[in-house]
């Protein structure tokens, strides 16, 4: 088992990031009095998909680069590693534009959806030539059918969602390639020349830091911040909200951009919506919950049903609208944590918290646990709470009996005429709650990653608050992300294979600092 001490030592997750978070930041100085241990054409700062795939271009273009990872090697990866590791590309310009736009909701600009879908009508080609296989994984398209331009959506996979199975054949290449990457050594600030140029890093390796010089560019591929709580508590709405991505994701690029000018964007925008549990053990990580045949129904901190369960697509929008509702009168958000409801009848159908069909998420990845079938082990853990009667369970998650009671009995109603006249949940799914002992799993919103970050030009140039790019500093994938609002299965991992090689392109044609 990975217990929170254990884990904060082995991935050292915060001793880097956290407790250098107040020093994080750009320092201007002369490149000519500067002293730097390392020189290179350009400094990545990430080992995800972004910062690989920029780091493959560097060297097929003949450019000198390091990377820098702040996770152990074992750890490495960001979220491109936990992610289902697929894909979506469009077939036809116009109409990817149409839907991208949709996507986001008019918070890019069209000139830098243009650059993305470009480059991405041209992955799989470049996907090819590493010795990646595309294949079409027709259940996962597309994820909003209803916007303008859904029908160009095509999602791939390289044989099979999760486990890998897109990151790994990448790393491979990087190593194929030599390319240099320092592990355990979090980028510390960014340097600046008296012109305000970006011209190297400082980051910390082995307790003694170091200086790299970036005599082209500096590319921060680093993620977001859904491992920042004082962050998440400034810009995403709802509160507490908890990750499933990577433990490294503390908002470090976020916070160099800014000390270097950067303006931000994006940064009310997280992938997020599914519920997990959150337990001690695995704090900050969380535990996705799936409750077996939907045998279910989830009531707020009064006791009271308020959705279809169901509705949702696969990255929890449906539920995302409606467990950040803030309640005006009480002053908090009721919904958070929310409540699933279930009896005996349901405990015994499958695992809560057992293996998922394929690896995905930092839990999933590393955390090693087995789930017991019948959610015994869980139980006596006390992640799930016992209750002999509807009116105990009530009593022990500080609620009132009646209003829970009534819930349930509301709920059993209308299973018995397999019609949810309330919140319109499929007949088939309506399954009674009423054989003792009953049960309850606390479960919160849970984000994959966020969006926000450094805003960033079509070049993939971090821009200042006028719209004028930072020179010699660049971003890709999550970090300030081209993504708005809603969100495309595989998005991401699309726009951070692309945004890196769209990046290094630029670095790579720069004239030398």
């Amino acid at each position: 088992m990975v217990t929170r001490r254990k884990f904060l030592k082995g991935a050292a997750v915060a001793a880097p990031g956290i407790a250098a978070a107040n020093v994080l930041g750009a320092q201007r100085t002369s490149g000519r009095t500067m002293r730097w241990d390392r020189e290179v054409d350009a400094v990545i700062v990430g080992t995800g998909f972004a910062g690989l795939a920029a780091a493959i271009a560097a060297k097929d273009a003949g450019a000198k680069v390091i990377v820098l990872e702040k996770m152990p090697r074992e750890h490495e990866g960001g979220n491109s590693r936990v992610s289902g590791n697929m894909w979506w590309t469009p077939t036809n310009l116009p109409e990817a534009l149409q839907y991208m736009e949709a996507l986001c909701a008019g918070l890019t600009d069209s000139q830098s959806l243009r650059a993305l879908a470009e480059e991405m009508m041209q992955l799989n080609a470049w996907l090819e030539t590493l010795g990646v296989t595309p294949r079409p994984l027709g259940i996962f398209q597309p994820e909003h059918p209803e916007l303008p331009g859904a029908k160009c959506v095509r999602t791939w996979s390289n044989g099979g969602a999760g486990e890998g199975r897109l990151w790994i054949p990448i790393r491979d290449q990087v190593e194929k390639r030599e390319i240099e990457v320092l592990y355990e050594t979090p980028a510390k600030e960014l340097v600046l020349s008296d012109t305000r140029e970006v011209i190297g890093v400082r980051a910390v390796r082995a307790g003694k830091e170091i200086s790299i010089k970036a005599n082209k560019g500096v590319l921060l591929a680093c993620g977001g911040f859904e491992f920042n709580f004082e962050m998440q508590k400034q810009f995403l709405p709802g509160w507490p909200t908890y990750g499933r991505g990577t433990p490294g994701n503390t908002g470090d690029g976020i916070k160099m951009a800014q000390k270097a000018g950067a303006a931000l964007w994006h940064m009310n925008n997280s992938l997020a919506g599914v519920g997990c549990l959150m337990v001690p053990e695995y704090e900050p990580v969380m535990i996705p919950v799936n409750f077996p045949a939907n045998a279910y129904i989830l009531v707020d901190k009064t006791g009271r049903r308020f959705m279809n369960e169901l509705r949702e697509n696969r990255h929890g929008f449906g539920h995302k609208e409606h467990l950040l509702h803030f309640d005006g009168v009480l002053g908090a958000f009721t919904r958070i944590p929310c409540f699933g409801i279930f009896d005996e009848s349901a405990r015994t159908r499958g695992s809560l918290v057992g293996a998922m069909q394929f690896k995905f998420g930092w839990f999933g990845w590393f955390s090693g646990y087995q789930g017991s079938r019948d959610n015994s082990k869980e139980i006596e853990k006390g992640w799930i709470i016992k209750g002999e009667t509807l009116a105990d369970l009530a009593n022990k998650l500080d609620m009132k009996p009646a209003d829970l009671e009534a819930s349930v009995a509301r709920w059993n109603e209308q299973c018995k005429s397999k019609n949810d006249e309330d919140f319109g949940r499929p007949g088939r799914s309506l399954i009674p709650i009423e054989k003792p002992p009953f049960y309850s799993v606390e479960v919160y919103p849970a984000t994959y990653n966020t969006q926000g970050g450094p805003k960033r030009n079509a070049k993939c140039e971090v821009v200042d608050p006028d719209d004028r790019p930072i020179p010699g500093l660049y971003s890709a994938g999550e970090l300030g992300s081209f993504w708005g609002w809603m969100y495309n299965g595989g998005g991401n991992n699309s726009e951070a294979l692309c945004t890196g090689r769209m990046a290094m392109r630029n670095i790579v044609a720069r004239k030398s600092s």
